[in-house]
């Protein structure tokens, strides 16, 4: 189906996104390598690669530390934590069948948040960051069945959107109170846990946030086909053999485990979830089967592009990424709110 004015072929549209995602994701990827305070070229990148694949024996050069140790990891994680919000708000929005069901306006990532601090205090000191972002999965997963529970009580998507955004505001209060409270270098600053940030990221937090992300992903895009059926509404989708409960508890524990390992890596970002998979659904339309790759790789795309501004457009200082998600998606809530109250009257 095409959309008025845009005679293009949908399989057309489709691989052209694609391939225009992954072009602008890579060169994303290298533009967040080159910028910041040490000058960084091409040439060093290369070498830097050349090293450590085994295919140069030049002399280690500072830039070589500098890309290996800092910006190669930070680029990895945006590229992760994008995709986690990205590929989750799409499935999300299927599952509870509302497009305004981002990871963070609904709660998601709050509860993630206070799992994460609640798998700080177990760990001792000097363990792996695994156990924190196994108790942020497990809260996202909470938080997202809770919602599951007061979507039945609830008629208007708005009305939806907004009780999982005060249980989000409360929930990331008692993170604030918490951090501020627990005077500890092991528990990373308030502004990581409000507005995100990903000047902390390590081999050892990608090590153990790497596999609960990228499984996540392929469960996710494993059952594109149901959720397709989904939105036909639960009870065509049950004549047509699907096991509605079933399949959204599956999609929104498997999100919270996506939305675990991304706040472990990247603290709270949001509106990603929201913005990527809106202007995708209008490009490539509903089907969720392309819908969910390409939201996981425009997310990748946005977080990198916006944490490269952010460490950038104001150095030395450097701005909470959170921040700048939050004015590109504040104004596409907004206008989604008030689309949603006149498709209501």
């Amino acid at each position: 189906m095409t959309t008025p004015g845009n005679t293009t072929n949908p399989s057309t549209r489709r691989r052209v996104a694609l391939l225009g995602l992954l072009t602008l994701l890579v060169g994303l990827m290298i533009t967040g390598m080159l910028a910041g305070a040490v000058s960084v070229n091409v040439g060093d990148l290369m070498h830097m690669l050349g090293r450590r694949l085994h295919l140069s024996e030049d002399p280690e050069r500072l830039t070589d530390s500098v890309l290996w140790a800092i910006r190669l990891p930070r680029v990895l994680a945006g590229s992760l934590v994008g995709a986690a919000l990205g590929l989750s708000g799409a499935a999300l929005q299927g599952a509870f069948r509302n497009h305004m069901a981002d990871p963070h306006l609904v709660g998601l990532v709050p509860a993630a948040g206070l799992g994460a601090i609640a798998g700080i205090a177990i760990t001792p000191a000097g363990g792996s960051p695994l156990v924190m972002m196994l108790l942020a999965a497990a809260a996202g997963a909470a938080a997202a069945l809770l919602m599951r529970r007061i979507a039945h009580q609830v008629v208007e998507s708005t009305q939806f959107v907004l009780v999982g955004l005060a249980l989000g505001l409360g929930m990331l209060a008692w993170l604030g109170a918490i951090v501020l409270a627990w005077d500890s270098p092991r528990v990373p600053t308030f502004t990581f846990w409000v507005f995100g940030g990903l000047s902390g990221s390590t081999w050892t937090v990608l090590a153990a946030a790497t596999p609960l992300i990228l499984v996540a992903v392929v469960a996710l895009v494993a059952v594109a086909r149901p959720l397709d059926l989904l939105a036909l509404g639960e009870s065509e989708a049950r004549h047509l053999g699907v096991d509605v409960d079933r399949l959204v508890r599956y999609v929104l524990v498997v999100s919270g485990v996506a939305i675990g390992g991304a706040v472990g890596l990247g603290g709270a970002i949001g509106f990603v979830g929201l913005v990527v998979p809106l202007i995708l659904r209008r490009w490539v339309g509903p089907g969720h089967r392309w819908l969910l790759v390409l939201s996981a790789i425009g997310g990748a795309a946005m977080v990198v592009a916006v944490d490269t501004v952010a460490r950038t457009v104001a150095a030395p200082v450097e701005i909470p990424v959170g921040l700048l998600t939050a004015i590109v998606g504040a104004p596409v809530f907004v206008w989604f709110l008030i689309r949603a109250g006149r498709s209501a009257t």
